[in-house]
This record gives structure tokens, sequence and C-alpha cells, in this order.
């Protein structure tokens, strides 16, 4: 039936009028995030994801990670790649399609805060001018962790999951492998120079900044500061009885493979119904029993006092020292051992 335009009384064809219809439809139907998790990875993010996750003044993207604003528009690598051996483009979760992620908060609808949590955002030098171009006016959350315990953290998730970038962790000492070219390692912890593109293109009233050490001492006062921040009720309580995440070296291989976080029985549930992994993971009962499983198959040695000497004297001291500065906080305690 044709569409009658009341200005010019004229009739137009389905075909000429149904095309800018759907676009303009469209357009006003995006929806974006008022506020990002951009950072640090392995400083407490994924448990501060779930936290956020329960108030319900707040809609979080069920994605954790889609990552959208630092890979829009590239291709995704979903397995092993030839051409890609060491993982540099392997990010089988994002999000790279503007029309998908729009997708991923179109359930949300009153909440006063929606928001997503992608860690990439923190390293990636095109993300902030990314996001600064979609969303000028969100709120940034960063939380941060002394880069040297961050780094180890890192080694001991990849350990985990039998990637790491070489087989000793003191060999990240050697510029010029993978440990320094592969940006969520080494360089990842470089705050400073990260951060620094944030302050330069955000109001820093927009930017809250966070220590993992704080979220540790008190996570409930942590996580009412965090509520606040985002104009929704503090007094909300979150569970944060399940530890998120917990990285070390796999004991039992067998085991890992049934309830690993790749376990082929959860590749395969996943390949038939992602619903039903989803529900599991929106499940803090599932997540209890899954994460206290998993930690009983693994074993952490800590971070040698001597080696956590050398992370901070060679490689990150200065960054910390500016970054203080940045952030107008006293981190003298990450400079000692």
């Amino acid at each position: 039936m044709p569409i009658k335009l009341l200005s010019t009384r004229r009739t137009v064809p389905d075909c000429f009028y149904y095309p800018f219809f759907l676009i303009k439809l469209n357009f006003y139907f995006m929806k974006y995030p008022n506020f990002l998790i951009i950072g640090a990875g392995k400083s407490g993010t994924t448990s501060v994801y779930h936290a956020i996750k329960q108030h319900p003044e707040v809609f979080m993207s069920s994605v954790k990670e889609p990552n959208f604003f630092a890979l829009e528009g590239q291709h995704k690598i979903t397995g092993y790649d030839k051409d890609d051996p060491d993982g540099f483009n392997f990010y089988p979760w994002a999000v790279t399609n503007i029309d998908d992620y729009h997708r991923l908060f179109e359930n949300s609808q009153n909440e006063k805060a929606v928001g997503e949590s992608s860690t990439m955002y923190q390293y990636m030098p095109d993300a902030p001018g990314n996001i600064k171009k979609h969303i000028p006016d969100v709120k940034l959350i960063a939380i941060f962790r002394n880069p040297a315990d961050r780094l180890y953290s890192r080694y001991q998730h990849l350990l985990r999951e039998d990637r790491v970038p070489t087989e000793k962790f003191e060999d990240c000492f050697e510029k010029g492998n993978l440990w320094w070219k592969k940006n969520d390692l080494v360089q990842e912890g470089f705050y400073y120079t990260h951060m620094k593109r944030y302050f330069d293109l955000f109001d820093s009233k927009n930017i809250k900044v966070m220590l993992y050490d704080d979220l540790r001492k008190d996570p409930l006062s942590f996580m009412s500061e965090l509520f606040d921040y985002l104009k929704v009720d503090s007094t909300f309580v979150p569970d944060m009885s399940i530890r998120y995440n917990v990285s070390g070296k796999v004991k039992n291989k067998y085991i890992n493979m049934l309830i690993g976080q790749q376990s082929f029985i959860r590749r395969g549930v996943e390949t038939v119904s992602p619903f039903l992994v989803q529900k599991a993971r929106d499940s803090a009962f599932m997540q209890k029993i899954v994460t206290k499983l998993r930690a009983k198959n693994l074993e952490k040695q800590p971070l040698l006092p001597d080696v956590r000497k050398r992370l901070i004297d060679e490689i990150y001291g200065k960054e910390i020292e500016l970054f203080s500065k940045l952030i107008q906080r006293d981190l003298s305690h990450w400079l000692t051992c």
C-alpha cells in the first residue's frame, strides 16, 4: 500500500520511501552505553563487571569485552590462523560491526546507567578517539593495579590457558620479544602513556580512576563509590563473594578439559545452545560452584621479590611516577617491594 506524504499530498511508491524511512528509524533506535569500564586487565575488572551488573538501575552488555571502539571494522580471527600464530588478532568474542554493537544494548529500558567493559580500550591507541567520536560525553572507569603484579598475574592467566609467550616469566626483560610486541603484556602496564590520551580528549570529571588495592581492601566501599559516580543508588550491596578469573598453573590437564575455561563440555554446549552458557554465566550459584572447582585445580607461585623489584626499577618506575602526577594520587607504595 502506498504511503501518503501529508506535506505534499503526493503518493510515493513504497520502494522510494521505505529505505529512507528505515534509515531514519534505525538511527532513532541506535543505542550506546553512557559509561565504559576501560581497564586495566587483571585489575579486578571482571569482579566489578559482575558486581555492577547486579544493580537494578544499571544495564550491562551481556558480552563482556566487546572491544568495539578498539577494533571497529576489523576482521575477526576466531580460531588458529597460520598467518597469526602468536594470536595478535585472536578475539573471537569481539564485536566489530556497529549494528551488532547497538544490538548489545537494545534490551536496555529505563536504566540510569548503561555500560560495557573492555580492557582493550585502555591500551589500544585508536580507542580514545573512537570513543570520543561515538559517545563524547561518556563516563569512563579505569581500575589500576601495580603494573609489576598485573604483568605477573597476566602470565599466570596465560599459563592456565597454555598460551604463555615464553615459558620463563623472566623473558619479559628482553626487549623485542613477544612480551614487548603484544599490547596486553609488558606495554599494558604503561598506564601514564595510555591514560594521557584519555585526559587529553575527555573532561577529567568524566574519568574515574580507581585502584585495585582499594577493591581488595574494601570491595563494598569501592562499589559504593563507583555507584555514586554513576549516579545510581550507592547503598545497593552487590554479592561479591565469587572470585572470578583465578589464575595459575593447571595441576591436572584432564580435569581442566572437563571444567576449565575452554573445556570441551563448555565448547560443545556453546555450539548447541549459547543461551545455556549465558544463563550459567548469569547464575551466581553456578558461578560459585564452577570457580571453586577450577581454583582447586590451579597452583600459583608467588612473584619473587627480586624479580618484582627489577620490573619496577627497569621497566615501570618512571611510568608510575608520571601516572601518579596525572591522577593526582600517591603511588609511592607501588615503587617499593
